[in-house]
């Protein structure tokens, strides 16, 4: 079951971790960012809501407030191959892992391409094909 699920994950998703102790720069515009590490790119991919909250069979979804604004958590949105590092979790920028969508495969939605996600819970089970991160996206 682990090959049939990794066969679906036709993204390329790149972690960057957070430095530790936190540290920041000043982007282009004057906005402060965190410092994130580039990780190994690896497989992966997005399974997000297609309409409503609530709507039968669709992703769940609970909210965080990041920097004032409040973002839905997309359960499961993300997944990743269970032998990929453990992300680290958290509800704001600088702490938890972050993925960048850096390349698509020919079936997937080319507007993927360059999307953020940020993990906010590592879900673990037994039995796993697959792991499945509660992210938002940035």
């Amino acid at each position: 079951m682990q090959v049939r699920a990794e066969s679906l994950m036709t993204l390329t998703l790149t972690p960057h971790t957070p430095t530790v102790p936190p540290t920041y720069t000043i982007d282009g515009d004057g906005y402060e960012v965190p410092t994130l590490t580039p990780g190994t790119p690896h497989a992966g991919k997005v399974q997000s809501r297609s309409g409503g909250l609530g709507a039968a069979g669709d992703t769940t979804a609970r909210y965080v407030e990041i920097g004032g604004t409040p973002r839905p958590v997309l359960s499961g949105g993300l997944h990743i191959p269970i032998s990929a590092p453990v992300p680290l979790a958290g509800e704001q920028r600088n702490y938890g892992t972050e993925y960048v969508v850096t390349a698509v495969g020919s079936m997937d939605d080319p507007a993927l391409l360059g999307r953020r996600f940020l993990v906010v819970a590592v879900p673990v089970k037994s039995f796993a094909t697959a792991r499945r991160l509660d992210v938002i996206e940035l």
